[in-house]
């Protein structure tokens, strides 16, 4: 899924370049791109952008994802563009 895939990329070594991502139970797949790991406050986020190809076409959406607290990735926007 889109937030698997973001929130275990090694953003060091991507370099900028693009991460796929799929989705098996729905046949949904993309990428991920202009990943970027922000820190503020003591609070780690991660911004992207993502391609999904689906049955009724491509979509492109914008997301973040923070590290929470207890440890786990939390999606705290995802929209479509």
């Amino acid at each position: 899924t889109i937030g698997n895939a973001v929130s275990s990329a090694d953003i060091k070594e991507l370099g900028g370049q693009t991460v796929p991502w799929a989705n098996a139970g729905t046949g949904s797949r993309g990428a991920i791109t202009e990943l970027v790991e922000l820190k503020d406050g003591g609070l780690t986020c991660r911004r992207f952008s993502a391609t999904r190809e689906s049955f009724d076409g491509v979509a492109l959406y914008k997301g973040e994802l923070c590290l929470a607290e207890a440890g786990g990735w939390r999606m705290q926007e995802f929209k479509a563009l």
